[in-house]
């Protein structure tokens, strides 16, 4: 590929990621000929896994960022995806959004949030890899420093223990009891037949996340709240029935 062309697609990849204009170039100088610019996820499992992260993080962002929830881009590969945090306050929202736990709620039954059987498989300075157990999935956190997200992860777990809950992936390479009966028995919305059919939708917007920095005003600006996530939800609900 002439350098031309990968200029070209880089401003593309840019564009649909997010980022930085010198990373877009170097991976698409990497890429075979006929790669596609935005692979999909290899195994379905790492697609679901997408598909309920993009839930959660929709459900969990509550604040306003310059970056479309607290994300500055992203980079999407065959075997999984990374999200690059814009800030130490945004890491606080996403790690509450993902990271799996058990809560109390007022029906008498507790409910598991966040993604189910999640662990952090892995530690960097400026990062973390999370995977489901027994499955070949990787979903990778990174911006911020170790310091940072031990403290948003010690945070979270004092406020979830503090509430009644049970901080799940703390429970290492075995599922909670709560858990395994959630996967088994109370088959959350995620696991239905029709989310799961749909699963390459929210797993294809994360992966083009930086797309929606170019059709909504910033919220740190702005101060409105964004609609999506309502939009998407409610969409699917109205079209349950014909899936």
């Amino acid at each position: 590929m002439s350098a031309s062309q990968i200029s070209s697609r880089a401003r593309t990849y840019a564009l649909y990621t997010g980022a930085p204009r010198q990373l877009a170039c170097d991976v698409l100088a990497a890429l075979p000929p006929d790669a596609p610019l935005i692979p999909a996820p290899t195994h379905h499992a790492q697609l679901r896994l997408e598909s309920e992260a993009f839930y959660w993080i929709l459900n969990s962002q509550r604040d306003f960022y310059e970056f479309p929830f607290g994300i500055r881009y992203v980079q999407p590969t065959a075997d999984g995806v990374r999200l690059h945090v814009e800030s130490d306050a945004s890491l606080d929202s996403l790690l509450a959004g993902l990271l799996p736990a058990r809560m109390p709620v007022g029906t008498g039954q507790d409910e598991i949030y966040g993604l189910n059987g999640v662990r952090i498989h892995a530690r960097t300075e400026r990062g973390i890899e999370l995977r489901r157990l027994g499955q070949p999935t990787s979903l990778q956190v990174t911006g911020p420093s170790r310091r940072a997200y031990q403290k948003a992860e010690a945070t979270l777990a004092h406020r979830i223990q503090t509430n009644g809950g049970e901080a799940c992936w703390q429970a290492g390479g075995t599922w909670t009891d709560y858990e395994k009966q959630w996967e088994d028995e109370r088959q959350p919305i995620a696991y239905d037949d029709t989310w799961r059919a749909a699963a390459w939708l929210p797993s294809g917007l994360l992966r083009r996340l930086g797309l929606l920095h170019t059709v909504a005003i910033p919220q740190v600006v702005t101060g409105h709240e964004a609609r999506l996530g309502e939009f998407w939800i409610l969409e699917l609900d109205h079209y349950c029935d014909t899936g």
